[in-house]
């Protein structure tokens, strides 16, 4: 088994990428510090640390079962976002989806949020305060090299803790499948609880604020908490369909939360992507690297598409042209 761990799926992020005749899937990545500094790179080259879910027995032997526990799931996940995705319209004609569909993506959408290096960075800091504080620390130095593999187990006994209650909590929001006008990116956090990104309690976080999941350039996942909106609508699994203003709040979201990079689709440049860096929100602060700032709080409300209507499938490939910008 490889030691290069993908803390992000393949599978996932080839939705975001071209395939080139002969050559792997292309998908455009930067730092999230420096959209500006984009280099085009292979999926299989992005959202992967070695040894990324190795622990550490009581033996002190290492193993691989998160990899193992996470290859799993993707391969259950993959059929899911075909059922979802591969439909003659841009978004499907059922929905709400099949229950196996839905457990399928529960799992996936409840591992996505748990298994990113920013979590993991987040747990650490926890862990590096409570040190502070006088408690003990568990990690024993003296493990020399299999000390890196004994620090992972921490967060993959997180992981462990939660996935389950996790998943059945995504499993019950309101699910929108969604169109947005404007290109979405993905991030190494694919997955954006907003307004509750690094809460302590991460089970009452998305069980209280909505979760936003691009899938594709074009569509995404949305799961309001119930009766936070308006429209009554999204009290169920619904249909929506995002303006470029809300598809621009959307990618500002996405862009926010990563970790380290961004990545999007060499043909579907996101406008977050575009624009200067002083016309940019703030991204939510990380401790554990020092920032300070308070973080930005989204409030983003809207109305569910009638029954029966969708998007034309031509419109995942087809672009408007852009308004040409009116002189002052």
């Amino acid at each position: 088994m490889s030691t290069n761990d993908h803390t992000v799926p393949q599978f996932y992020l080839r939705r975001f990428a071209r395939k080139n005749r002969g050559k792997a899937h292309q998908i455009v990545a930067a730092p999230a510090e420096n959209l500006d500094a984009s280099f085009p790179t292979s999926v299989r080259n992005v959202a992967a640390v070695n040894g990324f879910h190795w622990g550490i027995d009581p033996e002190g032997v290492p193993h691989h079962t998160m990899e193992e526990v996470m290859t799993s799931i993707e391969k259950a996940a993959a059929p899911a976002f075909s059922e979802v995705l591969d439909t003659a319209w841009a978004l499907p004609e059922r929905w709400p989806p099949t229950l196996d569909t839905r457990v399928r993506l529960s799992w996936w959408v409840a591992a996505q949020i748990l298994r990113t290096t920013r979590q993991r960075h987040r747990l650490d800091h926890l862990a590096d305060q409570a040190a502070e504080s006088g408690l003990p620390e568990a990690l024993d130095p003296a493990l020399g090299p299999l000390h890196k593999f004994a620090q992972n187990n921490r967060h993959l006994a997180f992981i462990t803790e939660h996935l389950a209650p996790l998943a059945a909590i995504v499993g019950s929001k309101p699910w929108g499948i969604g169109f947005s006008d404007a290109c979405l990116p993905t991030s190494d956090v694919p997955v954006v609880v907003m307004n509750g990104q690094d809460q302590d309690n991460q089970l009452l976080s998305v069980a209280y604020w909505d979760v936003l999941v691009p899938l594709d350039p074009h569509r995404f996942l949305i799961m309001p908490t119930p009766g936070s909106q308006p429209d009554p609508g999204t009290l169920a699994d619904h249909r929506v369909k995002f303006h470029p203003g809300l598809g621009l709040a959307l990618g500002d979201m996405l862009w926010g939360a990563a970790d380290q990079h961004v990545f999007w689709h060499p043909d579907h440049v996101p406008y977050i992507i575009e624009m200067g860096p002083g016309s940019r929100g703030p991204r939510l602060p990380r401790p554990w690297a020092g920032d300070t700032h308070e973080p930005p709080q989204s409030i983003m409300q809207y109305g569910v598409m009638p029954p029966g209507m969708t998007v034309e499938r031509r419109w995942l490939e087809e672009h408007p042209p852009r308004r040409a910008s009116t002189p002052a």
